[in-house]
């Protein structure tokens, strides 16, 4: 789940920066539509591989049709770039499950998922990485 302090950039304008969720416990339907989830353990073994998920539209779904439909989703560990999936309208849904091991990090799994109306979203979730 996002963190609690995030708020939207620009929140006039969601094609501005990243679009972020401002209130967890009273989203908007925008919000749900758009929010990239991730499920993932809450602590790892250093350099062993574990399965992150990555849902758009799990809180409320997303239209997927050649006019409004999710790009790719990208994951990062902290600001280290991990994987990009790309979507086809009608023919995919904006969920991925990705296997990755980590040997550290300096923060949160970060998903970035991309709208083709309404701009860049994005979602984190804290994870540890532990020695044994």
């Amino acid at each position: 789940m996002p963190d609690t302090k995030t708020t939207t950039k620009c929140p006039d304008n969601v094609l501005c920066g990243v679009n972020l969720v401002c209130d967890p416990a009273n989203m908007t339907d925008l919000e749900k539509k758009h929010l990239p989830v991730i499920t993932a353990p809450d602590s790892v073994r250093k350099n062993e591989f574990f399965e992150v998920t990555i849902e758009v539209g799990k809180y409320l779904e997303h239209p997927n049709e050649p006019s409004h439909h999710i790009d790719f989703i990208e994951l990062y560990a902290d600001h280290t770039y991990l994987a990009r999936v790309h979507f086809t309208a009608r023919t995919t849904k904006p969920t991925v499950k990705i296997w990755v091991s980590l040997d550290h990090i300096h923060g949160k799994l970060r998903a970035f998922a991309y709208c083709n109306l309404h701009g860049n979203w994005g979602g984190y979730k804290d994870i540890q990485v532990t020695e044994y």
